[in-house]
C-alpha cells in the first residue's frame, strides 16, 4: 500500500467557537481530500485540534464571573486560570461535535490542544531557542490596544468601520507671536500627547513657519513646527498634529525626526496624570467633549466639519482600539521571512490559487516585527523573569531557581502571556512530539496539504513556514488551498454583526449533511467570493434524493435475484457500453479535477454524471430492456457503474453512499470491502472503455434530444405518439434503424424513418444536427397559423439582437477598447443567436 505524508492540517479551532458556513465549507474540502488520498490507499492522516483562544476565552469567562459580580481581578490569577480551565472542558468541544456532524473524518484520537502538556513544552521550547538566538526581545512600541480587555491585540482582531465623525480645526498659538496655525484632527482628547505640529516642506503657505516653535493649548507646553512628506497638503488644514504614542503614522515621524513620547491614555483609555488635572480620569469620549468645550471656551476652534472616515474597532470587545506605547515582546521576522520567501519563490510551496503568492511576497518582503505578548490570564505566560535585584532576565525549558547573572533567587515572572498564534505556528510539529524526534513527525512532516482562508495567510500560514524552516530547514507543508470567502446574496462577507450568516446545523438539520457538503463545494470554485443563501441548499437535498431513488430503483431489480452475473463484454448493447465509457470518462476528470484542487470542478462532473448520464439515460435506457425482458445484461451493467459512481460520490456525500452500499450485492468487478470509506477510489484506467460506442450512442442522443424539444417547443403531450422523418447518411440510417426501440421508447414515438433521399415533410417542425435533420409532422397537433405568427415575431426579435450585437462588434472604439475576453463572449452570443435565427427560419419553411 502506497505511504504519503498527506496530513490535511485543521486549523486548532477556537475553543470558544461553534459551526459557522466558513467552517462547512473548509473542512468539506479537507474531508473531501483526506477521504479520496484514503481510498486511493494512502497512509494518510488528518490531524483535528482546537487552541485556546485567549482573548476569546478569557472574554467568556470575565462576562460569567461579571453576572456573579465577581472580577478576575478579585478573583486572583491562580483562581480565574482554573475557571478558564473549567470553562474549556465545558465548552471547548462544542466545535468538535459539530465537525462531526458535518462527516469530518478526523482521526479523533490524536486530537491535540494548544494548552495541554505536550504542546505547552514545545511552546516553551520554541521561545527559549529564538530567545538564546536573539530573535526574541523586549521592546517599547505602538501597538492595538483594546482598552476593554485592557491588552493588546493582533491585526486579525480588528474590523473596520466607517464611521460618521468630526473634523476639529483647531488655532495653535506660535510662541512670542499673535500668529497661529490651524491644525485639523478627529481626536482632539489626544492633543495633550502632541509633540509637535507637522507641515509639508513644499507647502508655500507654512514654509516661513518651519522651525518655530508653538504653545499648545490647554497644557501651555512648547512643541515645534517640522516638516515631513508624509503630510497630505489637500486634507484639512494641510497642518497635522503628531501625537506619536497615540497614532502608528505619528510614531514613525516621531522616529524620523527623534521627537519625544508622551502616553496621556491609561489601560482603559482614560487620561493620565500627564494631562491638565481638568482632565485627569476622563474617559477618552468624554475627554473628547470636555477638550474641544474648553477650547471653544479659549476661542481656539476655527471650524468643525462632518467627517466620515475609518476606524478599527475590537472584533472582540467590541470597541475602537487604541494605538498605544507599552512595552511588549516581539519576535525578530525579517530572518524568519527570508527562507519563508525563498520556499515560494522556488515553488517548494504552491498557493492554490496562485494569485495569493503576490499577497506572501508582499507581506514577507514589507514584514514588521510581530507583538507576541498579551496582557492577559489566560494563555501560555511568557516564560521570562526578572530578577529584582540586578534587573536582568533569565529564561529556560524549566523555571529558573536563580538568575542567570547575579544568581540571586529573588525572581518574579513576566506576568503577559503569548498571543495565540505562538502556539498555532507550531502546529504541523508539536501535535506529532516536537521538540523530540518522534516516528510520528518522521512520518508527517511536512504535511502535503493545508486548507484555509485567505484572511490568516500572514497570520498562520507564513508564520508555520518560517517556524518549519527554523526548526526542520523544511516547508511545513506542500500545497495550501485557499477555500472561498462566504457571501449572502448581496456579496457581503457573513458576519454577526450584519445577522446574515447560515447556520450550517440548522442546514444540517433540515437537508442533511450530505446536501449541506454537496451544496457548499458545488457553490464555491477555488479563491475568490461565494454568494449563498439558505434556499440554495435544496439543489444538494435533491441530488442526494436522486441518488437515493436510483438505489430504490436498483434494488427493486436485484432483490428478487439470487445471483447477479457479471457483464460480458462482448453482449453489451449500445447504451451500456455508452454508460461504461461515461464512467470511465466521469472517473478521469474527479480524479484530475481533486488532483489539480479543483474540487467544485470535480463535484460538478460527479453531478452531471449521476443526474444526467446515469438517472436521466441510464437508467430510462435501462427500463427499455426491462420492459423487454431483456435486462440481464443492462442489470449487471447498471450495478457496475452504481458501484463505480458510489466510490466517486463518497468523499463529497458519504453517509447516502455508505448507506446504500451497505445493500449492494455482490459483483465480481468490483473487489468490495466491507466499507465504502476503505474501497478504492475509481481510476480510469481500470474501467472499460468504448469510445466508439460511446461516440455513435452520442449521436442517437442528440435525435433524441431533438425529438423532445420540438415536442415542448409544440407543447405536445408526452403521451402523443409522433411520426419522425430523419435526413442522414446511409450509415446514420442503418444505427437509427438497429437502435430504433430504444429511440422510440426515449422519444415517444411511433415510427421513426430514417433515409439518405428523406425530403422536407409538409407541416412539420424541424431539428438539426451535425449530420442530419428530422420532421415531426404537427399539422393535426397545434394551430399551425398561430404557431407560425410566433416563430416570424421570434426571429424579428432575434435579428434585432443580432443587429445590435453585429454594430457593436464593427466598431473598432469597442473592439480596440473592451477586454479581450468581453468581444469573444460578445461573438459567441452572435454566434449563438445566428444558429437560432436559422433553426427558426427552417421551422417557419416546414411549417408552410
Amino acid at each position: 500500500m502506497p505511504t504519503s505524508t498527506a496530513q490535511k492540517n485543521l486549523i486548532p479551532s477556537n475553543v470558544t467557537d461553534r459551526l459557522h458556513m466558513g467552517h462547512g465549507l473548509n473542512n468539506t474540502i479537507q474531508d473531501i481530500l483526506i477521504r479520496w488520498k484514503r481510498m486511493q490507499g494512502f497512509n494518510c492522516l488528518w490531524l483535528p485540534g482546537t487552541d485556546h483562544a485567549g482573548i476569546a476565552t478569557q472574554m467568556m469567562v470575565e462576562k460569567a464571573l461579571h453576572k456573579d459580580g465577581i472580577t478576575r481581578k478579585e478573583l486572583g490569577r491562580e483562581q480565574f486560570f482554573q475557571k478558564c480551565v473549567e470553562w474549556k472542558e465545558k465548552n471547548g468541544g462544542i466545535i468538535i461535535e459539530q465537525l462531526k456532524r458535518l462527516g469530518a473524518s478526523c482521526d479523533w484520537t490524536r486530537e491535540a490542544y494548544t494548552m495541554s502538556a505536550p504542546l505547552s513544552r514545545a511552546v516553551r521550547k520554541i521561545f527559549v531557542d529564538l530567545f538564546n538566538d536573539g530573535l526574541i526581545y523586549r521592546g517599547e512600541r505602538l501597538v492595538n490596544w483594546d482598552p476593554a480587555l485592557e491588552t493588546a491585540i493582533s491585526d486579525d482582531e480588528l474590523e473596520t468601520r466607517e464611521i460618521k465623525g468630526h473634523l476639529w480645526c483647531v488655532r495653535y498659538p506660535l510662541q512670542d507671536s499673535e500668529e497661529f496655525i490651524v491644525i485639523a484632527t478627529t481626536r482632539p482628547e489626544t492633543m495633550f500627547a502632541d509633540m509637535a505640529v507637522a507641515v509639508h516642506p513644499d507647502d508655500e503657505r507654512y514654509q516661513h513657519l518651519i522651525g518655530k516653535n508653538i504653545l499648545l493649548p490647554l497644557a501651555n507646553r512648547v512643541i515645534p513646527i517640522i516638516s515631513d512628506t508624509y503630510v497630505k497638503r489637500e486634507f484639512g488644514t494641510g497642518c497635522v498634529k503628531i501625537s506619536p504614542a497615540h497614532d502608528f503614522n505619528d510614531f514613525e515621524i516621531a522616529v524620523r525626526h527623534k521627537l519625544p513620547f508622551l502616553n496621556v491614555f491609561d489601560e482603559k483609555a482614560h487620561l493620565n496624570a500627564a494631562c491638565p488635572p481638568a482632565f485627569v480620569g476622563l474617559e477618552r469620549f468624554e475627554a473628547r467633549k470636555k477638550v474641544v468645550a474648553a477650547l471653544e471656551k479659549e476661542d481656539r476652534i476655527e471650524k468643525i466639519e462632518t467627517h466620515q472616515h475609518a476606524v478599527p474597532y475590537s472584533d472582540r470587545s467590541k470597541v475602537s482600539i487604541e494605538p498605544r506605547l507599552s512595552k511588549q515582546w516581539y519576535v525578530r521576522m525579517k530572518t524568519l521571512a527570508e527562507p519563508a520567501l525563498a520556499y515560494g519563490r522556488q515553488a517548494e510551496v504552491r498557493f492554490f490559487p496562485d494569485l495569493w503568492k503576490k499577497t506572501y511576497f508582499h507581506w514577507l518582503e514589507n514584514i514588521q516585527d510581530w507583538c507576541i505578548s498579551r496582557q492577559l490570564w489566560w494563555g501560555h505566560q511568557i516564560p521570562i523573569w526578572y530578577c529584582q535585584d540586578c534587573q536582568a532576565v533569565s529564561t529556560g525549558i524549566e523555571d529558573p531557581n536563580h538568575c542567570s547573572k547575579c544568581k540571586s533567587i529573588h525572581l518574579k515572572q513576566d506576568e503577559d502571556v503569548l498571543d495565540t498564534w505562538f502556539s498555532s505556528w507550531l502546529w504541523p510539529l508539536s501535535p506529532f512530539g516536537w521538540p523530540d524526534e518522534t516516528e510520528e513527525l518522521k512520518k508527517f512532516f511536512p504535511s502535503a496539504v493545508l486548507v484555509t482562508g485567505p484572511d490568516i495567510i500572514f497570520l498562520w500560514v507564513a508564520r508555520m513556514i518560517m517556524l518549519a524552516h527554523y526548526t526542520r530547514q523544511q516547508p511545513a507543508f506542500k500545497d495550501v488551498y485557499f477555500n472561498s470567502v462566504i457571501c449572502d446574496k448581496q456579496g457581503r462577507k457573513f458576519s454577526k454583526t450584519l445577522g446574515n450568516g447560515i447556520d450550517p446545523l440548522v442546514i444540517i438539520e433540515k437537508y442533511g449533511a450530505d446536501a449541506t457538503r454537496f451544496t457548499c463545494i458545488s457553490l464555491a470554485p477555488l479563491g475568490g467570493r461565494v454568494r449563498m443563501e439558505p434556499e440554495d441548499f435544496t439543489n444538494g437535498y435533491r441530488f442526494v434524493n436522486k441518488l437515493w431513488n436510483a438505489s430504490r430503483f436498483l434494488k427493486q431489480k436485484w432483490s428478487d435475484k439470487k445471483t447477479i452475473r457479471d457483464f460480458a463484454v462482448e453482449e453489451l448493447s449500445l447504451p451500456n457500453k455508452w454508460l461504461l465509457n461515461a464512467l470511465h470518462d466521469v472517473t478521469r476528470k474527479v480524479n484530475e479535477g481533486l488532483e489539480k484542487y479543483l474540487i467544485h470542478e470535480a463535484c460538478r462532473d460527479l453531478y452531471h454524471f449521476i443526474w444526467h448520464s446515469f438517472c436521466d439515460w441510464g437508467l430510462e435506457t435501462a427500463k427499455i430492456d426491462f420492459e423487454a425482458k431483456d435486462g440481464e445484461q443492462t442489470l449487471a451493467t447498471l450495478l457496475y457503474v452504481f458501484e463505480g459512481l458510489l466510490r466517486l460520490a463518497s468523499p463529497f456525500m458519504p453517509f447516502v453512499s455508505e448507506e446504500i452500499w451497505q445493500e449492494l450485492p455482490r459483483s465480481k468487478h468490483w473487489d468490495r470491502p466491507q466499507t465504502l470509506i476503505i474501497a478504492e477510489f475509481p481510476k480510469p484506467e481500470k474501467i472499460p472503455q468504448f469510445a466508439q460506442a460511446a461516440e455513435q450512442w452520442e449521436r442517437l442522443r442528440a435525435i433524441v434530444s431533438g425529438i423532445r424539444s420540438i415536442r415542448t417547443q409544440a407543447g405536445i403531450s408526452p403521451k402523443e405518439k409522433l411520426d419522425v422523418y430523419i435526413k442522414c447518411s446511409d450509415e446514420m440510417a442503418h444505427l437509427v434503424q438497429t437502435s430504433e426501440h430504444w429511440l422510440a421508447k426515449l422519444a415517444q414515438a411511433k415510427a421513426i424513418h430514417a433515409s439518405p433521399t428523406q425530403n422536407a415533410v409538409r407541416q412539420s417542425l424541424t431539428a438539426t444536427g451535425k449530420e442530419w435533420s428530422l420532421y415531426v409532422p404537427v399539422g393535426d397537433l397545434m394551430d399551425i397559423e398561430k404557431e407560425k405568427l410566433r416563430l416570424a415575431k421570434e426571429i424579428q426579435r432575434i435579428q434585432k439582437i443580432i443587429s445590435s450585437l453585429d454594430k457593436k462588434l464593427k466598431d473598432p472604439t469597442f473592439v480596440g477598447r473592451a477586454p479581450a475576453e468581453v468581444v469573444a463572449s460578445t461573438q459567441e452570443q452572435l454566434d449563438n443567436l445566428h444558429s437560432q435565427e436559422k433553426a427558426l427560419e427552417e421551422n417557419l419553411l416546414s411549417l408552410s
